[in-house]
């Protein structure tokens, strides 16, 4: 008997079909912050609400700023549930009773998507109280704020399904849960191509002339990242021929490690040729403006920041950790990324490419192809959709 392809699961078709008019609620976190996690969140709504007509709301804990805007911009609804995730003992039972029964009563789910570990464990707890058909682990870290606990250890046994957006996640909860690996479904993020930018609305702001080199590392400054080692790469790359036309910019949420930087920026001499401009709302035109990008982070999932610049056709360099693998591929090792915390051989390669401008633009290319291939928005929905197929409590 011959198979019906449009009916087969994971079929976009069938997908549509099946999920069209399907209620879903997001938790990612306060409403007033937007990052990487919240980026991705957006994404799917965007995809679900658009092309499978789904209903979508976030769950959050407080807050109605740039996150809230994002949400109803792509047609979704953000609730409110104040919570303090401090909490414990008998208070922290009451909240949790109280939240199963407002996501129950007010929300409605069929499916619930937790979209970090903290909001995980939340969700994990009283999941089967809401109604819901699904839940998820949903590891989008290399292992922030994860202990090991036996409650950990019991959510991950029981939810449904446990997804990664990178390798890292994936190898951290193999390694710290004892996870077999097929367990572990790693969904590439989704990164949306843009239209081409015009480079000269960044560029002049910031003052570069037409012959100069601007780097970019595109990361909150926090202690998760590791700008230090991009900072001392970029004070030897200042001492060559090129360096002398070359620029760079840390673009992202001022964070714990702000200060530490810029001090240490004075001190290595790169107060003239290094700014700190802070979080940037349109990525894509100061992207544009930038010639290279570069994420020295000592341990990470999969980048955003190095992924939207490849979608832009931009060269990416960087460390040799598995996110940027996992970005790049495996062939970028050593051609493009440095060991981690190696400022020197980050150099060189920095040197390397400012020089050429023939290898950026083949970089750029290669790097394009590579986001149309594995990382699209669609691609990364249709794998959302199938996880919950086959993971669904029935």
């Amino acid at each position: 008997m011959s198979v019906n392809q449009e009916m087969l699961p994971g079929n976009k078709s069938a997908l549509q079909t099946e999920f069209k008019g399907a209620r879903f609620v997001i938790i990612a976190g306060h409403f007033d912050y937007f990052g990487g996690a919240e980026r991705q969140a957006v994404l799917l709504a965007k995809e679900l609400i658009h092309r499978y007509e789904a209903h979508v709301q976030f769950l959050g804990w407080g807050g109605n700023g740039i996150f809230a805007d994002k949400i109803r911009a792509v047609g979704g609804i953000p609730r409110v549930f104040p919570m303090d995730l401090g909490q414990r003992g008998l208070q922290q039972k009451l909240t949790l009773l109280r939240l199963s029964r407002f996501i129950r009563k007010e929300l409605k789910p069929l499916y619930l998507l937790p979209f970090v570990g903290m909001h995980c464990k939340v969700i994990g707890s009283i999941w089967k109280q809401t109604g819901a058909r699904f839940a998820w682990w949903n590891q989008r870290d290399e292992g922030r704020l994860i202990h090991g606990t036996k409650t950990e250890h019991r959510l991950l046994r029981n939810l449904p399904a446990v997804v990664s957006n990178s390798f890292e996640g994936r190898d951290f909860l193999v390694q710290k849960f004892g996870l077999a690996p097929d367990r572990i479904r790693v969904i590439n993020n989704g990164v949306e191509i843009p239209a081409p930018c015009d480079r000269t609305p960044w560029r002049t702001p910031l003052g570069l002339k037409d012959d100069e080199i601007l780097f970019a590392m595109l990361a909150n400054l926090t202690q998760y990242k590791d700008h230090a080692t991009l900072l001392k790469a970029f004070a030897t790359v200042r001492k060559t021929k090129i360096g002398g036309r070359c620029q760079l910019v840390f673009v992202g949420q001022f964070g714990d490690t702000t200060q530490m930087l810029k001090a240490m920026a004075f001190d290595l001499g790169l107060c003239d040729s290094v700014k700190m401009i802070g979080a940037v709302d349109d990525t894509n035109r100061l992207l544009a403006a930038t010639d290279i990008v570069v994420h020295s982070s000592s341990k990470e999932g999969c980048p955003n920041g190095a992924l939207e610049a490849m979608a832009l056709g931009k060269c990416v360099l960087g460390t040799e950790i598995s996110g940027m693998r996992q970005a790049l591929g495996d062939s970028a090792t050593g051609r493009l990324l440095a060991p981690a915390g190696d400022f020197t051989r980050l150099a060189e390669l920095m040197v390397e490419f400012a020089s050429s401008p023939q290898l950026r633009e083949a970089a750029g290319s290669e790097n394009l192809a590579r986001i149309r291939s594995e990382f699209t928005v669609e691609k990364m929905t249709r794998e959302v959709l199938q996880t919950i197929l086959e993971h669904r409590v029935r």
